[in-house]
């Protein structure tokens, strides 16, 4: 198998399972090694006693906590002495409509999904300045250029991170760093079962060109590129795996 992220470090939020788990496997099998940062520590150690190859770490992370990001950066340094990438993939995405959407509902998926990015990437990002290079993947969502349904906070969130992406490129250009993100739309996972009934994804579907809801395996390969060399002049882009939803 080509090798093409040898001895990289590449930290993951929300990599304990779901599409960051297929993610961290995807990359550890091309020479990659892993930080499992997750609120689940158990879940993430196993995650990591999962992977094909060995030297990847699990990191309990909090990434609504400024001083868990903070203990995250400082843990990866100690063990690996530096971060190539860092893939800012935790998330929360509950269903609601907005007429019966709370305050609080309205702040825990601003606080994970926006918030989380912001303090994992300022706990990271000076450890790329110093070392003048550095990858930064957030994933955003195709609702944050369309909208969806029952996701307004959502949506505001990952537009909100598209944003992030784009002002944060145009900063970071010149220390090395390329910044990026994912917009990934209706990935099937056992979260969007247990988030959508089964007649949405039905109807969902037959919006999408390509009749089928996104898997896992769909994102690996795109975020691959994102983390190698044949993105490096590539940054504030969003790379759109919806089987052509918004194409239009």
């Amino acid at each position: 198998m080509d090798q093409i992220h040898a001895n990289q470090v590449i930290v993951i939020t929300g990599a304990a399972q779901g599409i960051g788990l297929t993610i961290a496997r995807y990359l550890n099998e091309r020479g990659a090694m892993i930080v499992i940062a997750d609120i689940n520590e158990e879940a993430a150690q196993r995650a990591v006693e999962n992977l094909p190859t060995g030297k990847s770490i699990a990191v309990k992370c909090d990434v609504t906590s400024e001083e868990s990001v903070n203990d995250l950066a400082k843990t990866v340094m100690e063990k690996f002495s530096r971060v190539d990438i860092l893939i800012n993939n935790a998330g929360y995405f509950p269903v609601r409509l907005f007429s019966d959407m709370s305050y609080s509902e309205w702040n825990k998926v601003i606080d994970i999904n926006l918030n989380g990015t912001f303090l994992v990437t300022k706990a990271i990002y000076p450890i790329m300045i110093r070392q003048r290079s550095g990858k930064i993947i957030n994933m955003a969502s195709v609702s944050g250029r369309v909208g969806g349904f029952g996701f307004t906070h959502y949506s505001a969130s990952k537009a909100a991170v598209i944003g992030l992406t784009k002002a944060l490129a145009k900063e970071a250009g010149s220390l090395g760093i390329t910044v990026n993100a994912v917009a990934p739309g209706v990935i099937e996972t056992e979260t969007t079962k247990n988030v959508f009934p089964g007649f949405a994804l039905k109807e969902y579907t037959k919006s999408v060109p390509l009749q089928r809801l996104g898997t896992e395996a769909d994102l690996q390969g795109v975020v691959s590129f994102l983390c190698s060399a044949g993105s490096d002049y590539m940054t504030g882009q969003v790379v759109t795996v919806d089987g052509g939803y918004t194409m239009i």
